[in-house]
């Protein structure tokens, strides 16, 4: 049998793998969280995550030095599960941990276009607390660019804090080769523009730009994003739990990320 029967479907095979997107769709913004689908045979992303901030709340980080650790994959049936462990030096004095596990359900996949996902979670905070989560993650995929955005709704056990915390994050990059150049904002405790007894301090904005190298073929991509954090508005207030909020001022954070697929 002539292999030059064969050679126009193994050409064909060796271009599909070196252009695959692999890196390109692999965990595309900081802050902001995507189902979108890898390559065909990648199913799974490990990310290693550093960053420093000061006046630097969560989900911005930790007011000082921190690094986490995030795996996030495909189950099947539309199923994603991400978690995390993440260890930080707040201030420069004390030593923190904390952890996450979450599982999304796309309701309509990103591979049509606009991808709709909506999913549970718990988390134990840098100070202790334990959180229920829930997500709702939506966007769109273009030929060049991506615009993403998340609602998540917050609800910690432990005496003294919100009922219900409400964060928002919005994600857009466009790719310039092997570049990709965006912004992301983030908004966080958004009950206080309206709720004077919001027990966390008042509503929390940030807003920076993003860069990201994702070569072509390649399972491997680095991200870089920071910005300052707008303390919106200020309430009497304060727990306990998680928010630098004795301090005055606003703040910022700078993030760095290296992620794998596999």
């Amino acid at each position: 049998m002539s292999i030059a029967r064969f050679r126009p479907a193994l050409m064909a095979m060796m271009l599909a793998a070196a252009a695959r997107p692999a890196a390109a769709q692999a965990w595309p913004f900081m802050f902001t969280v995507t189902t979108e689908p890898l390559a065909s045979d990648l199913r799974w992303t490990a990310r290693y995550e550093a960053g420093y901030g000061q006046r630097s709340p969560a989900p911005f980080g930790i007011d000082g030095v921190d690094s986490v650790l995030s795996i996030q994959g495909a189950l099947g049936r539309g199923f994603t599960l991400r978690g995390q462990a993440g260890v930080g030096i707040e201030g420069g004095r004390s030593t923190r941990t904390t952890q996450e596990i979450e599982l999304l359900k796309d309701l309509r996949p990103a591979t049509r276009g606009l991808g709709v996902a909506m999913g549970l979670g718990l988390r134990r905070e840098w100070q202790g607390a334990t959180v229920i989560l829930g997500r709702v993650s939506a966007g769109h995929t273009f030929a060049r660019s991506s615009l993403f955005g998340n609602l998540r709704f917050e609800r910690a056990l432990e005496p003294g804090r919100d009922r219900v915390d409400v964060l928002t994050t919005l994600g857009w990059r466009r790719r310039f080769g092997s570049v990709h150049v965006g912004v992301e904002a983030v908004g966080e405790d958004l009950e206080g523009f309206w709720d004077k007894e919001e027990a966390e301090g008042g509503a929390k904005l940030f807003a920076g730009p993003s860069l990201r190298l994702a070569p072509r073929g390649r399972a491997w991509s680095a991200s870089l994003c920071g910005g300052p954090i707008l303390y919106a508005t200020r309430t009497g207030r304060t727990s306990a739990a998680v928010r630098p909020l004795e301090a005055t001022g606003n703040g910022f954070t700078i993030r760095a990320a290296v992620a794998y697929s596999f």
